[in-house]
C-alpha cells in the first residue's frame, strides 16, 4: 500500500508540473498581446564608380556647336546662348565674360593656341555690329581688339539675316579675315592687319572656303568653279583641272584642292604657291566624295569620313579607322567623334588600324 502511495503521490506532483508547463506556453509564450518590433536590416547600395578614360571627355546636356583645340585640351561649346569652354586637364568648365556684352555668332580655335577668335553679335545706341574678341583659355580673359587710336575692331550688321560664316587667319603674319553671308546669299569679306585696322576687301561677290598662308598676308579664296589669291589676278591654275575646291592647308603653307566631277572630288592636289616651282601634288581617290565629308588636319594628314559604315579614310597613309558615334573634327593627333554627351578622342597613333 505504501509503494502505491508514493507511486500516486508522485505521479500528481508530474501532472502538477506538466499542467504549470502548459499554462506557462499558453499565456506567457504563446500569448497574442506579446508586442514584436521587426526591424529590416539593408545593407547599403555602392555606388558604382564610372572608371575615367584618358580619350573621354563627357559635357553637359543639349549643348551646341561643339568646338575642340587642335591638341585635344578644349572643349568650347554653347548652351542657352552662353560660350563655355571645358578644361580637360583641370576638370573646369569657364564661361566667356566680356566687357561688351553680346549675342555670340562664331568663334574659332587658334591652331596649337590656347586662344580663340570669338564673334559677337553687339547691338548699341548707333548701331548693331560684328564685333571680333580674343579670348585667353587659361587665364579665361576676353580682349577687345583695337588700333592705335583705341577705336574697335567692328563690322556694321545691315541685316539681322547677315552671318559670320568663316574666319581664317595667320598667327605669324596677324591676319585675319572675315566672311559675311549676307541675306542677298552673297558675300562680304573682311580684312584685318596686323594694326587691327580692318577693311572690306570683296563686296557682293560668291565666296567659298578661305585659308590664309602662315607665312603670307593675301587669302587664298574659293570664288565660283575656281580658287583666286587676294591682290593677285586671274585663277589658281591646275594641271587637268577644270572645276576645283579648295579644301584647306597644312602648317608648311601647303594648300589642298580638290578636283570636282559631276558636283563630287574625284581626286586631290596640294602645292605651296610660296615656291616658285609651283609643284603639284596629287592624291587619287577610289570612290567620288562630297567635299564635305574631306579634312585636311593641320599637320597635312587627309581624312575622308564615310559617314555610312561610320569609318575614317587616312588616305596620305593608305589606313581606315572604325568609328562610333558622330564625326565632328580632326585635331593633331587625329579626329573627334561624339556619342551620347562624350566627345572622344580617336588617336590614330593609338587606336587600331587597318590597312586600305
Amino acid at each position: 500500500m505504501k509503494s502505491i502511495a508514493k507511486i500516486l503521490i508522485w505521479t500528481f506532483i508530474a501532472l502538477l508540473i506538466q499542467h504549470g508547463i502548459f499554462l506557462y506556453i499558453e499565456n506567457i509564450y504563446l500569448d497574442t498581446d506579446l508586442e514584436i518590433t521587426a526591424k529590416k536590416v539593408e545593407e547599403e547600395p555602392v555606388e558604382e564608380v564610372k572608371e575615367e578614360k584618358p580619350n573621354e571627355i563627357i559635357l553637359p546636356e543639349s549643348v551646341e556647336n561643339i568646338s575642340v583645340s587642335s591638341d585635344g585640351n578644349y572643349v568650347a561649346y554653347t548652351k542657352n546662348n552662353e560660350l563655355k569652354v571645358f578644361d580637360n586637364t583641370n576638370k573646369e568648365e569657364n564661361k566667356f565674360k566680356c566687357e561688351t556684352s553680346g549675342i555670340i555668332e562664331n568663334y574659332k580655335w587658334l591652331n596649337d593656341e590656347d586662344l580663340m577668335l570669338v564673334i559677337q553679335r553687339v547691338e548699341e545706341d548707333d548701331g548693331v555690329y560684328f564685333e571680333p574678341v580674343s579670348y585667353d583659355i587659361k587665364k579665361n580673359e576676353a580682349r577687345e581688339l583695337v588700333d592705335f587710336n583705341y577705336n574697335k575692331m567692328r563690322i556694321p550688321v545691315n541685316n539681322e539675316d547677315d552671318r559670320v560664316e568663316n574666319i581664317a587667319f595667320s598667327t605669324s603674319t596677324h591676319s585675319l579675315y572675315i566672311k559675311i553671308r549676307k541675306a542677298n546669299g552673297l558675300c562680304d569679306l573682311y580684312y584685318s592687319n596686323v594694326m587691327n585696322q580692318i577693311n572690306r576687301v570683296r563686296h557682293n561677290k560668291e565666296i567659298g572656303n578661305i585659308v590664309v598662308p602662315r607665312t603670307n598676308t593675301n587669302a587664298v579664296m574659293e570664288m565660283g568653279n575656281n580658287s583666286t589669291i587676294l591682290n593677285e589676278s586671274g585663277y589658281i591654275n591646275i594641271p587637268d583641272v577644270n572645276v576645283s575646291r579648295l579644301l584647306g592647308i597644312d602648317k608648311d603653307d601647303n594648300i589642298y584642292f580638290g578636283k570636282e566631277e559631276d558636283g563630287l572630288i574625284t581626286s586631290i592636289y596640294n602645292t605651296n604657291l610660296n615656291n616658285e616651282e609651283n609643284k603639284w601634288n596629287s592624291f587619287a581617290l577610289k570612290n567620288s566624295v562630297n567635299k564635305d565629308n574631306i579634312f585636311v588636319d593641320y599637320s597635312g594628314k587627309i581624312y575622308i569620313n564615310n559617314e555610312s559604315d561610320k569609318t575614317i579614310s587616312e588616305i596620305t597613309k593608305g589606313r581606315l579607322i572604325n568609328y562610333e558615334g558622330e564625326f565632328l573634327q580632326t585635331y593633331n593627333d587625329g579626329f573627334i567623334t561624339k556619342k551620347g554627351n562624350n566627345i572622344i578622342k580617336n588617336n590614330i597613333n593609338e587606336i587600331k588600324l587597318s590597312i586600305n
